[in-house]
């Protein structure tokens, strides 16, 4: 991501192009931008970018040339509603590619769920700029990232990414009912454990 602050910094996109969400993954990421004007300034900071990018990595692993396998997709977004739908798309990954469960996602540096959901500013999530159905989920950060969250954890649930509420591995219910079943089971085998200690007495 420093790839990106610097391109956004340096050249004539600084006021001109905005970073909407991001993620990093281990040998692709993703980006949503929003270009004003007009796209010639998307190609330039795309440009400065995966150049710097490219420098850097070929500086670390002691070799030379061409770094990225193919050009990068840009497609255009149509409204709002695909808006949100793509950068639920892009904070997915992980959870998509199972490395991080949802629950533990906010704790990934390299994607802007952290930001939207809970509200994390670090180095990276400074360089976001909050799209605009975004800010119109709530008039406070609280509200919006508490919407954020369950927007996109029914994000994936339609995706078949996570259970739906009253699903777990061994039961199927309300949660008061899903729990009560745990607690059995687990009391079960504290009291089968113990059976087994007398008769190994």
């Amino acid at each position: 991501m420093n790839c990106e602050k610097e391109a956004l910094e340096k050249g004539n996109t600084k006021d001109f192009i905005q970073i909407n969400a991001y993620c990093l993954m281990d040998n692709h990421s993703h980006e949503l931008n929003h270009y004003l004007e007009s796209s010639i300034y998307l190609s330039d900071y795309m440009r400065r970018s995966h150049s710097q990018f490219g420098r850097v990595f070929n500086d670390l692993n002691n070799r030379s040339g061409k770094v990225a396998e193919s050009r990068p997709k840009t497609p255009l977004i149509e409204d709002w509603e695909h808006l949100m739908r793509v950068h639920f798309y892009i904070e997915a990954n992980p959870v998509r590619a199972g490395k991080i469960p949802l629950e533990k996602l906010k704790n990934y540096k390299y994607c802007s769920y952290r930001y939207y959901a809970y509200g994390i500013e670090d180095e990276y999530t400074k360089m976001l700029t909050p799209p605009e159905w975004y800010l119109a989920l709530g008039k406070t950060a609280r509200e919006r990232q508490k919407k954020y969250r369950k927007l996109f954890a029914a994000y994936l649930r339609e995706q078949g990414l996570i259970a739906p509420p009253g699903f777990s591995k061994d039961f199927i219910g309300s949660p008061f009912w899903i729990q009560e079943q745990k607690d059995r089971v687990k009391a079960q085998k504290i009291r089968l454990q113990g059976l087994s200690h007398s008769d190994s007495s």
